[in-house]
């Protein structure tokens, strides 16, 4: 999978999240960002992203992780968390729980780990798959 058609899973992943999901009444507008990312304003958003990595190739995708997750705490202080797990059912499924403070910081997310997300493109078995959640609470 080139870096390309990753990057354009992912952006199908938010259009496609963004299409199917039903608003509720007051619920944050589409963002003027990426397709399918909804504008939370100053509320923090989260995303939980699963990837399938081929057989074999475990620990070249959680190195490559780990150097990602390095640039991120170092460069994006609007970042509150970005962890990454496996799934208890399948060794191959990793998922990525990650969290930013605003629209702003999800904006900011990734602008200098293209490479390192290319590095990723021969590890995967498919393209990931996301979902957005937008805190509620105001605290």
């Amino acid at each position: 999978m080139s870096s390309r058609n990753l990057v354009a899973g992912l952006v199908l992943s938010f259009a496609f999240v963004a299409a199917h999901a039903q608003a509720p009444a007051g619920a944050p507008r589409a963002s003027s960002g990426p397709p399918g990312l909804v504008d939370s304003g100053s509320r923090s958003t989260a995303f939980v992203v699963k990837f399938k990595v081929k057989d074999g190739k475990n620990a070249e995708f959680e190195k490559i992780f780990r150097r990602m997750e390095i640039q991120v705490r170092r460069n994006e202080p609007g970042n509150i968390y970005y962890n990454l797990y496996v799934t208890a059912k399948d060794p191959q499924t990793y998922v990525i729980i990650e969290q930013y403070r605003n629209q702003a910081a999800v904006a900011a997310h990734g602008k200098d780990a293209g490479h390192l997300m290319a590095d990723l493109r021969s590890l995967l078995d498919g393209p990931p798959q996301f979902e957005q959640l937008l805190r509620v609470s105001s605290k």
